[in-house]
């Protein structure tokens, strides 16, 4: 009798504690208004180093459906989630930072969306703070291509005030990073602003936040990439120096277009593509520089690794890259990948009039570094 007291006692404690143990699973319920047409909505996590978003649930949306529900990995304020409308290819992003997420959405305006995540709010609140300069941003370029053949005062104005805005964007993203208690916010904020500061800069922020995080893991590849010796570079480094290996590719109207016919300029070799996120950031910072040293013999090939050609079109029409554009259309199989020892992009060579490469992989204000001391 007492042996089966003290079973039912112990089925009671452990039935107790499972009740009561932490479930750290991410629930998210999206709560959508406007939604006027079936589709499916997919809930991904995007990665850090460009590849492509892991899909971790998806819901086909019914016509006037105002709910849906979706489930996600464990609570992490590390990570980023996207949640992507197929039939728009509208997305909106947030931090999976506690059980229960609610997001309230407009199919209309899907930049307004509100939320009960913290996190969530608190990197929405960046990126609309960072794509509201990048809009600025865009209106000056457009002037300044407006008047490119022609230098009076507005294009002037323009001109100084883009170079403003470009530093200022850089400056509010590294005080971001400096201040967040959201890992995935320091590190995003880190990513957007390498476009616009040098690394000189950047890295006493890096460190701080590094100290900061310490247990954080992608802080500290973060920090590992900024830290990284000669001796851990990639192979590419050995191209400085060398000859500049030929490229000959079709342009976007399908004629071939070789480097060598470049010969004569200093020419930046940009190797990028429509679906590499950060590629796409980093385009912003070498149209600047475009825009600054196209009248000095100096000229951009980009050589893109995408696969789908109204893609490729469209980003340089959306980029606005008013330069010579080349692709195999072959991905990652493109002929320049084992001829430039690309291991990621963007990536790019700065090639003499000579045709040697004089220097490699610049990006943000180390660009603009780099030509303003070669292009004297």
């Amino acid at each position: 009798m007492k042996n089966s007291i003290f079973a039912t006692f112990v089925t009671l404690l452990l039935a107790f504690s499972a009740c009561k143990s932490k479930d750290t699973t991410v629930k998210v319920q999206v709560k959508l208004s406007n939604n006027t047409a079936k589709q499916i909505v997919y809930l991904e996590v995007i990665e850090m180093d460009g590849a492509a978003p892991v899909i971790m649930d998806s819901v086909i949306i019914e016509k006037e459906t105002p709910l849906a529900n979706f489930k996600g990995g464990k609570i992490d304020n590390e990570v980023l989630y996207r949640l992507r409308f197929a039939n728009t290819n509208d997305a909106l992003f947030f931090v999976p930072d506690q059980h229960d997420i609610e997001l309230n959405v407009d199919v209309k305006t899907f930049k307004t969306y509100t939320t009960n995540s913290p996190a969530s709010n608190e990197f929405k609140g960046v990126l609309l703070g960072f794509n509201a300069r990048l809009d600025t941003m865009s209106t000056l370029r457009n002037v300044i291509q407006e008047r490119q053949n022609v230098m009076d005062s507005s294009r002037v104005v323009a001109e100084k005030a883009y170079l403003k805005l470009t530093e200022g964007t850089g400056t509010y993203l590294m005080n971001v990073a400096s201040t967040t208690n959201i890992p995935v916010v320091a590190v995003y904020a880190i990513a957007m602003g390498r476009n616009n500061i040098s690394d000189s800069i950047i890295m006493p922020v890096v460190e701080g936040i590094a100290k900061r995080f310490p247990n954080s893991s992608r802080i500290k590849s973060l920090s590992a990439s900024f830290n990284a010796t000669p001796s851990e570079a990639a192979p590419s480094s050995e191209l400085v120096g060398m000859e500049a290996p030929e490229i000959n590719l079709p342009n976007i109207n399908g004629k071939n277009v070789s480097l060598k016919s470049l010969r004569g300029k200093y020419v930046l070799v940009d190797f990028w593509a429509s679906w590499c996120k950060p590629c796409r950031m980093e385009n912003p910072n070498v149209v600047k520089a475009f825009m600054k040293f196209k009248d000095k013999n100096f000229t951009i090939l980009g050589v893109s690794l995408d696969k789908d050609k109204s893609s490729w079109i469209q980003a340089i029409q959306d980029d606005q890259l008013l330069w010579q554009h080349v692709s195999d259309l072959k991905y990652w199989d493109s002929e320049v990948v084992p001829l430039y020892k690309i291991e990621g992009i963007p990536f790019n060579v700065l090639i003499d009039p000579k045709g040697m490469i004089v220097a490699k992989d610049l990006r943000g204000n180390d660009l603009e570094l780099a030509l303003a001391k070669f292009l004297k």
